[in-house]
């Protein structure tokens, strides 16, 4: 009987703690995930920090939150699962009553892009183990991961003039402060226009002859293709990362240049067929909205780059180009002969070997060979 009893007492006590722990076990209990910041460069670290409050009598023996994030975020010293796109990290915690436990995860952003705590799952068990309870959390904290701008002396946007305007062929409107020589007078000129002492020399009206000048812009073109005959989604991926990469470093070299920006490519943020064309400015705000741009770009292609620009060549006006590409082919060099022709100074960067027989020699050609920048990122 007393063995019986002694059974049933202790049945009884099994049955209540797992009354106790379904009913109360994530009662007044606090979880909170968080980034400790929203942007960084690929390749720096951040932290992501756990929070975890519980706020009754009822301790947590065995406490356990299990996070999916993207496998691009790599968490210090955590035993992860890492999956093509998802990296699974669990982290285990002890609570006892009205305790207050925080931990701080080192992050490493391994590749630009916008990435999220996916998904938390809670799972707590009771004092013996025989029951587990899981709940999940609010997840969302978020970072943009912006490309490491490729820092190389040949890959910079540099003025012709650092007076801030340079000579063009043909303009609207001419130059007053540009003077080139004198002239003739020619009955169309206003007074304010005569040159005197030329005038007393020839013994007949003559006026200044002013230069048609233009301000010193640049528009950095991405081929989002990584070959000539590839259709929507890129399949050499690094290359184009590493374009990406150089693109930030086009961008950055204009912060000392002083040279207005604008950015077109044939890629989008999103899965539309739209292709990006920004706006004409400068300074360290729009470098940094170009920086996000390069971020989000999906590596996909929206329209075959020859197509693209001819669709786009009367919108470029710049006084400088630069295409970044991973391939050249006879299209995409008579957009940069014809451009050239028209006084305009073009360059082009190619990730990789130009075709066979392709010929090059009248292109400001500056070659990258991709596993080099590859390493170079790695570092």
């Amino acid at each position: 009987m007393e063995v019986m009893a002694l059974a049933l007492i202790c049945g009884l006590a099994i049955w209540l703690q797992n009354y106790i722990y379904r009913k109360n076990a994530f009662r007044g209990l606090k979880y909170r995930c968080y980034l400790s910041q929203d942007q960084v460069f690929e390749g720096e670290e951040i932290e992501l920090i756990e929070e975890i409050e519980n706020r009754k009598w009822l301790p947590l023996p065995w406490f356990k939150s299990e996070i999916t994030a993207s496998r691009w975020l790599e968490f210090a010293g955590a035993q992860s699962q890492v999956t093509d796109r998802q990296r699974f990290v669990p982290s285990f915690f002890m609570l006892k009553s009205y305790q207050k436990v925080s931990r701080r995860w080192k992050v490493k952003c391994l590749r630009r892009g916008e990435y999220a705590v996916e998904q938390i799952v809670l799972v707590t068990t009771d004092l013996l183990g025989n029951l587990t309870l899981s709940q999940g959390a609010e997840a969302g904290a978020k970072v943009l991961v912006l490309p490491r701008p490729l820092e190389e002396d040949e890959i910079r946007v540099t003025p012709r003039s650092y007076t801030g305007d340079i000579i063009v062929r043909r303009s609207l409107i001419e130059d007053p402060f540009s003077i080139a020589g004198v002239r003739e007078y020619s009955q169309f000129e206003p007074m304010n226009r005569i040159h005197w002492a030329a005038t007393a020399r020839e013994q007949k009206l003559m006026v200044y002859n002013n230069d048609s000048t233009s301000r010193q812009n640049v528009t950095i073109i991405l081929n989002m293709q990584s070959r000539e005959f590839e259709q929507f989604k890129t399949i050499d991926e690094e290359v184009m990362e590493n374009a990406i990469r150089v693109c930030a470093g086009l961008f950055q070299s204009t912060l000392v240049s002083g040279m207005p920006l604008r950015f077109i490519t044939n890629a989008a943020t999103d899965d539309s067929r739209t292709t990006i064309a920004t706006n004409e400015f400068w300074g360290p705000e729009h470098v940094e909205s170009l920086w996000q741009l390069l971020a989000r770009l999906r590596l996909k292609s929206t329209e075959d780059f020859p197509i693209f620009l001819s669709d786009n060549y009367h919108s470029i006006t710049s006084t400088d180009i630069v295409i970044v590409t991973a391939y050249l082919s006879e299209r995409i060099l008579e957009f940069v002969y014809r451009k050239q022709a028209e006084g305009v100074r073009l360059r082009v960067i190619l990730l990789g070997e130009p075709q066979a027989g392709l010929d090059v020699s009248g292109c400001d050609l500056l070659q990258l060979v991709p596993l080099e920048l590859e390493k170079e990122a790695a570092v």
